[in-house]
């Protein structure tokens, strides 16, 4: 029985650490990027059919839908993770700043 909250609150943490680490690494900036190339792809197509004078569709030019999955949970988890990661930097902040008093006294 005294194993649930420990087990919540390490399933809340690995939550914290996925999230930190796909933020870290550009996952979402990357996602951006990706779909910023292929509309200037899409572009070019399209300047390039008018140019030469063919039918236009705008679906033969949309080729990249961006779904959201986000969901409430989603973003609960991100904006608990966001104030875990202000807990916790501020608690490493007062280790340190504990300890360098203590090694300049």
């Amino acid at each position: 029985m005294k194993k649930i909250p420990l087990i919540f609150l390490l399933s809340l943490f690995t939550f914290y650490i996925v999230l930190l680490l796909a933020q870290s690494q550009g996952y979402y900036k990357t996602r951006s990027q990706k779909a910023k190339i292929l509309t200037d792809e899409q572009i070019i197509n399209f300047e390039q059919d008018v140019r030469d004078g063919k039918s236009i569709d705008v679906k033969k030019y949309v080729m990249y839908e961006d779904k959201d999955y986000t969901n409430d949970v989603s973003n609960n988890i991100y904006r608990i993770s966001l104030k875990f990661e202000r807990v916790f930097d501020k608690t490493i902040r007062l280790i340190f700043n504990s300890a360098s008093q203590a090694v300049n006294d």
